[in-house]
């Protein structure tokens, strides 16, 4: 299933492509700071917890141009709205006055999303080897992404040419690399945002071009 394959590609971009030990060897190169071998225990705990948070990154970037590879209209984010908004459509007064929404629409897509989200997850939690309690962190920490992320200005959607210093991985990376810097080290994990969000949109591409003629 393309979902399971997105998710086995992704991880395998980000670890076969050594992303986060590049991220870190450059910024402690750039901005001289210690590096693995200077303070090797503490590199591998950058290491760890920076790629985790790249994980989630990479993911909700995923999410967030899937609805356009699957070719539905529907966004990822907007669907918990449309869900809450059509509750209250049933029971309120005023029902009648709302916009009415095309069945078709929201009928195909959100199954579809729904669907390739739970085998991707499960794929991603068996290759990572999660417990309950891991997956139950994570979900958690992409919910707060997603947050977060909504309150960030959507122009950051679709650009490439520069770092925006904002957002939840900004934040969280920049206070896990270099707090004492923390200006440098945000400019630094915006840069690499960048980079992970153009390999979830490559790793989605792959997936959709290779199985389109299935």
């Amino acid at each position: 299933m393309r979902a399971r394959e997105a998710a086995a590609l992704l991880l395998a971009t980000l670890d076969h492509n050594e992303m986060v030990p590049r991220f870190l060897d450059m910024y402690a190169a750039e901005n001289r700071r210690p590096g693995r071998a200077d303070q090797p225990a503490h590199y591998r705990e950058q290491f760890q917890t920076i790629r985790r948070e790249a994980i989630l990154a990479m993911v909700l970037r995923a999410a967030d141009v899937l609805p356009a590879r699957l070719k539905v209209r529907v966004n990822v984010r907007q669907l918990k709205r449309v869900r809450k908004k059509s509750r209250k459509a049933k029971k309120g007064r005023k029902a009648s006055k709302t916009r009415p929404v095309r069945k078709s629409s929201l009928d195909l897509a959100i199954p579809l999303l729904d669907l390739f989200r739970e085998e991707f997850f499960v794929a991603l939690g068996q290759a990572l080897d999660w417990s309950d309690e891991d997956a139950q962190e994570f979900w958690h920490d992409l919910e707060l992404y997603e947050t977060l992320t909504q309150r960030e200005p959507r122009r950051q959607a679709g650009r490439t040419t520069r770092a925006v210093a904002s957002g939840p991985f900004v934040d969280r990376t920049a206070f896990i690399l270099d707090p004492s810097l923390i200006d440098q080290a945000r400019r630094a994990a915006g840069k690499f945002q960048l980079e992970l969000n153009t390999a979830a949109d490559r790793v989605l591409h792959k997936v959709f071009a290779r199985r389109r003629g299935n």
